[in-house]
């Protein structure tokens, strides 16, 4: 709800420089997306009304910095400068609402360094988007430098006290290993992105970016890789 309201008020907005497919898909089906906003809404207000009331004070901060987040991003007295404010502030806001289950629960001491890693992490991912989505993202070396601080980071947590906790279904989940696997997977993402885009097309470079798009959501897939049953 939050990424769809988000994406309408920014069509809305109609500074077209700053616009991409996504959002041009966004207005195209406003109604539609209006009328599964209403139905969602339904459901959330359902879902509130029995959780417990421990993950509601959790949830109940995620919603008041969500809205902080809106009136930031979309209103003219106090919109985001120039920069990666706003990429940084939707990569912790997503940090946060993911871990808010876990957090309730009677492990939130061990998610302290994890969730800050992954929080970093979801920032990195938006911020790179966005510096290749720029005209002038091809010559930017900071999202490579950002991978590098956070897999740095990401590393000295596991070497220092590795962060786990055991899983609900079983087994364990190695959080801050997986920040690693990721944060190198968008570093290997940037150094290609630079490259190809030095001696291709704009053509070739937009086609390209929807591509390495998708490649960097994927990259946040890398708890799989310790949780699938293969794994010994």
């Amino acid at each position: 709800m939050i990424y769809v309201a988000d994406r309408l008020l920014d069509a809305r907005r109609g500074d077209d420089t700053a616009l991409r497919e996504r959002h041009f898909f966004h207005a195209r089906h406003r109604h539609s997306f209006g009328v599964a906003l209403g139905v969602a809404g339904i459901v959330l207000a359902c879902l509130i009304a029995v959780m417990p009331p421990q993950a509601r004070r959790g949830d109940i901060l995620v919603f008041s910095a969500s809205m902080l987040y809106f009136a930031a991003a979309h209103l003219p007295a106090m919109r985001f400068r120039r920069g990666f404010a706003r990429e940084t502030a939707v990569g912790i806001l997503f940090a946060c609402a993911v871990a808010i289950p876990s957090w309730s629960g009677s492990i939130h001491g061990a998610l302290i360094v994890p969730v800050i890693l992954f929080a970093a992490l979801c920032s990195l991912n938006c911020v790179a988007i966005e510096t290749w989505e720029r005209p002038e993202g091809a010559g930017s070396l900071s999202v490579s430098a950002l991978a590098v601080g956070l897999s740095a980071a990401a590393l000295g947590a596991m070497l220092s006290a590795p962060s786990r906790f055991s899983a609900q279904a079983g087994g364990e989940v190695h959080l801050t290993e997986a920040v690693l696997v990721s944060a190198l997977l968008l570093l290997a993402l940037d150094i290609r992105y630079r490259r190809f885009a030095r001696n291709a097309t704009p053509d070739r470079v937009s086609r390209f970016l929807l591509v390495l798009r998708i490649a960097a959501d994927a990259a946040l897939l890398t708890p799989l890789l310790f949780v699938l049953p293969w794994r010994p």
